[in-house]
């Protein structure tokens, strides 16, 4: 079997490339070992939050910031093709210390943010109040970050694979690719579930899984997983309506009045088990931060493991002494927010060279 391209992995990142490169007249094929959109992708809170996730001015930051700036032109072409929503929100975010301490902190990250130009503001008891009424009384230090946006991932996965079936991307699902095939010191395809399919360029977007492959080690970037827990609770509509983060503890608002609360960070391995301590430590968090959701319904709990490097930053490109072989993977807790320019960094690189 020939393809153009071949995709391994068919989370947002490998489905997002397909499409572009589809859309250029390649023929692509995405390789997924279960099924679409199943992994970092679907237990993900979709917060698209570079001034919340990254503490300075770096090229990681700006890339982070470039892609955000692409995400509303990105989703309302997807809707319009696709008819489908996938719920993109910019209402910004609010950054909360409950003590002295953690004020000291976030007092800190903030003042870099204002002295870089970035739009951050400081809020007064009374303004907070007026942005998150059911928020507790005992926050320390408050500041809104009106350039902090959200998307619903999993109406937004729905939107990427409709759209990527539209545009005429195979799709392999239940096939785990277990070789990169070289020859002549160049990639030229995989072997996947016994069988070998062949491309002029193999994308490796395979997120935590990206170095499991039958290759010498070191054309392989080291990308281990990282466990987070998250649990989602259904509430008053109106409670909340912008995205609270406290530390490592975030409360995400939907639009049908659930709260996605996330997230732990584990390294277990591939252990995706929702643990009682790691739901603990969300629910009595969450509550210390809107004590009304003591009284809020249970809907779900689930993990997702991210894709971490060493520095962590995402590994982008061709390998330099393996042509054909392409990297999109590593993007560890920002892998929803970075999809649009990976997608087109990894699409131009591919089609232009």
């Amino acid at each position: 079997m020939q393809s153009d391209v071949i995709i391994i992995g068919g989370g947002l990142i490998g489905c997002s490339i397909a499409i572009e490169l589809a859309k250029s007249g390649l023929k692509v094929s995405v390789f997924e070992r279960g099924q679409l959109m199943k992994e970092a992708s679907w237990a993900a809170a979709g917060m698209l939050a570079p001034q919340s996730e990254l503490n300075a001015i770096t090229p990681m930051f700006l890339l982070c910031q470039k892609s955000l700036q692409l995400y509303k032109g990105f989703v309302s072409k997807l809707q319009e093709v696709t008819r489908l929503d996938p719920c993109y929100r910019n209402e910004g975010f609010l950054q909360l210390a409950f003590d002295e301490e953690t004020a000291k902190t976030l007092d800190k990250n903030m003042a870099w943010q204002i002295e870089a130009g970035l739009r951050v503001e400081t809020l007064t008891p009374n303004e907070l109040k007026k942005l998150a009424p059911a928020i507790s009384n005992k926050v320390a230090s408050a500041y809104y970050l009106p350039d902090e946006h959200q998307v619903d991932n999993r109406k937004l996965v729905e939107s990427i694979v409709t759209m990527a079936e539209m545009v005429g991307v195979k799709f392999y699902l239940g096939t785990q690719v277990t070789e990169i095939c070289i020859e002549q010191n160049r990639v030229i395809g995989i072997v996947a579930n016994g069988e070998r399919y062949y491309g002029a360029k193999v994308v490796n977007a395979a997120g935590s899984w990206a170095s499991l492959f039958n290759l010498p080690k070191h054309f392989l970037p080291e990308v281990k997983p990282v466990r987070g827990q998250m649990i989602a609770l259904k509430t008053d509509a109106g409670i909340l309506e912008h995205t609270l983060h406290f530390g490592s503890i975030y409360l995400v608002p939907r639009r049908d009045g659930k709260i996605v609360v996330g997230s732990t960070t584990e390294h277990v391995g591939y252990d995706k088990r929702v643990t009682t301590e790691g739901l603990e430590v969300l629910l009595s968090q969450a509550q210390k931060i809107i004590p009304k959701l003591a009284n809020a319904s249970f809907i779900e709990a689930w993990a997702g493991l991210r894709p971490a490097t060493s520095d962590l930053l995402p590994v982008l490109g061709e390998h330099p002494y393996l042509p054909g072989l392409v990297f999109a993977t590593g993007h560890y807790r920002n892998g929803i927010l970075l999809m649009p320019i990976t997608s087109s960094l990894i699409a131009d690189f591919i089609v232009s060279g």
